[in-house]
Order: structure tokens, then C-alpha cells, then sequence
């Protein structure tokens, strides 16, 4: 254990335990996860990782050992995966500026529908948008037909027949 290099990186305030691996610093994914990219969702992680073709090293038990001694993944870890430090580099910026791009956007388009929208034309039905001039395509051939309103009968104790059978 004693001939892997091993130190600290502080990453946007975070200290980050990385080992030298072939003369690259790799750094515990698990810990780029948890400590650096912990309000990303992984999903979002995963595919700007997919995206930016990070490739990832497997520990070995020796690796493995290492990286507890320097507390950068869980005591109880079974095993690890490490990326280098140009692909958390890359993949934190990529996932930082994402989310501001679609923090930005939302607020824009939000700005734009309040003051776009007046209220006599604003929609009362959520799902208005979904039926187009209230009609009903039954199908790629027919032409559309008009939808009918839907009654609801308040059932009285005597109405079984109305009753979903539940003996199927």
C-alpha cells in the first residue's frame, strides 16, 4: 500500500482524496458524487458523463484500501470506480453550467408568460390545450367528430348494477 501516491484537492471549496494512477490523479467517483455534484440529480450526472465520454477506472483491493485510509469513499465500500481529474473538471462544469442555463430559462419563460397571458384569456380547463376545438379523432382516417360532456350520476344505495363488478 505504501507505493500509491495519494493527496487532497480542494474543488470549489470541496476536498476532494484523490490517488496517482499511471502519473493521473483519479479521483473516487463516489465522492465526486456525494461531495461536489451533491444537488445534481446522478441521472443528470450519468448522462452528461455518457455525453462527455468520461472514462472510469475500477479499483483494485489495494486502490480500494487506499481510499478508506483517506476516508474519499465509505469504510464499507466493496468496491470503487475513479475518474481523472480532467473528467471531473469537465463533467463539473458541464453539470454547473447546465443547470444554470435551465435555471435562467425557466425564469425567462415564466417572466414571459405572466405578462404575455391576460387574464379573461387564460385557460380554465388544465387540459384544454391537449383537446383541439373540443373533438374527438377516433382514428388517422375519420374526420373529427364532437366530444360529448361526460354526465356523472351521483349513485344511490340501491344502484348496484352501475357498480364495478368485484368478484373478477
Amino acid at each position: 500500500m505504501g507505493d500509491l501516491k495519494s493527496g487532497f484537492e480542494e474543488v470549489d471549496g470541496v476536498r476532494l482524496g484523490y490517488l496517482i494512477i499511471k502519473g493521473k490523479q483519479m479521483f473516487a467517483l463516489s465522492q465526486v458524487f456525494t461531495d461536489l455534484l451533491k444537488n445534481i440529480p446522478r441521472t443528470t450526472v450519468h448522462k452528461r458523463m455518457d455525453h462527455l465520454k468520461v472514462k472510469k477506472h475500477h479499483c483494485d483491493l489495494e486502490e480500494l484500501r487506499k481510499l478508506k485510509a483517506i476516508n474519499s469513499i465509505a469504510f464499507h465500500a466493496a468496491k470503487c470506480t475513479l475518474i481523472s481529474r480532467e473528467d471531473v473538471e469537465a463533467l463539473y462544469t458541464s453539470c454547473k453550467t447546465e443547470r444554470v442555463l435551465k435555471t435562467k430559462r425557466r425564469k425567462i419563460s415564466r417572466a414571459l408568460s405572466a405578462t404575455d397571458l391576460r387574464p379573461e384569456l387564460a385557460p380554465t380547463d388544465p387540459f384544454s390545450g391537449f383537446w383541439k376545438e373540443n373533438k374527438l379523432w377516433l382514428g388517422l382516417n375519420d374526420s373529427p367528430r364532437p366530444l360529448l360532456p361526460i354526465r356523472r350520476k351521483a349513485l344511490r344505495p340501491g344502484d348496484t348494477a352501475l357498480l364495478p363488478a368485484s368478484h373478477l
